[in-house]
């Protein structure tokens, strides 16, 4: 691993995450998980028992654990909580109908969610409506919703020429949605903003430098080998973002 790299990302505002697939990719090793600023682990299949070890590895250093359920229903989702019981898991669901209702539940539970993949903006505007709704109802519950995270994951590798245009895009919507009155009431008991989360980055993350803004994430196939990065490039030159709670997401 480059050395700073994880510092250069957090100082930027992004969160460092492993992603990790069913074959590990050459070069990636289970200590980049452990390395400090990493905030979490993204795994591609449902394993609960290398999930519960993932979980009680990070969970000293504050790290998260994104674990897809057997299926996006509740059942099975819920069940996959109830199994592993660790307070820093994740329950990683597809953005569909299901999955968005799903999600909206655990949410609504304290439980956290990793939604995606998310390939445009109907179905970003579709995540960010279950998000808020979920934390409506843990709202009315009187949970602590600082405490419930959640990431949105969009795909890269997958959209191909359009990323980086389908990435700015996908920050703009979500500043109009931390202006919203609707954000606004949540964020007033504590909840914090959700991070888009570059996922599918390939090797070496080539695209990374084009994909940094506050408040984002980055799912690193690997430290090993990792690029310069060059400041905020989401952001539309000579307009600021919204606070993105700055000192506190």
């Amino acid at each position: 691993m480059r050395a700073g790299f994880v510092d250069e990302l957090v100082s930027e505002g992004v969160e460092p995450w492993l992603e990790v697939p069913s074959v590990p990719p050459p070069g990636a090793s289970a200590s980049d998980a452990r390395a400090p600023g990493v905030r979490g682990v993204l795994l591609s299949a449902c394993d609960p028992a290398a999930a519960a070890r993932a979980c009680d590895e990070l969970l000293p250093c504050g790290g998260l654990v994104a674990v897809p359920p057997p299926d996006p229903g509740y059942g099975a989702a819920a069940g996959l909580v109830a199994e592993l019981g660790r307070a820093n898991l994740l329950v990683a669901l597809p953005a569909t109908p299901a999955g968005l209702h799903t999600g909206a539940r655990l949410l609504g539970e304290g439980t956290g969610v990793h939604t995606g993949p998310v390939c445009g903006l109907p179905a970003y505007g579709a995540v960010l409506d279950s998000w808020l709704s979920g934390l409506e109802r843990a709202q009315d519950r009187g949970l602590d919703l600082a405490a419930i995270p959640s990431y949105a994951g969009v795909p890269i590798r997958e959209l191909g020429g359009e990323a980086i245009g389908t990435a700015r895009l996908l920050y703009a919507r979500q500043d109009r949605t931390l202006g919203t009155e609707r954000w606004r009431a949540l964020a007033v008991d504590g909840a914090r903003p959700q991070r888009l989360m570059w996922t599918s980055l390939g090797p070496g993350a080539a695209a990374l430098p084009s994909l940094v803004g506050w408040g984002t994430a980055a799912a690193l196939p690997g430290l090993a080998a990792v690029p310069r990065l060059h400041g905020d490039t989401l952001t539309t030159p000579g307009q600021p973002p919204l606070d993105r709670g700055r000192a506190g997401t």
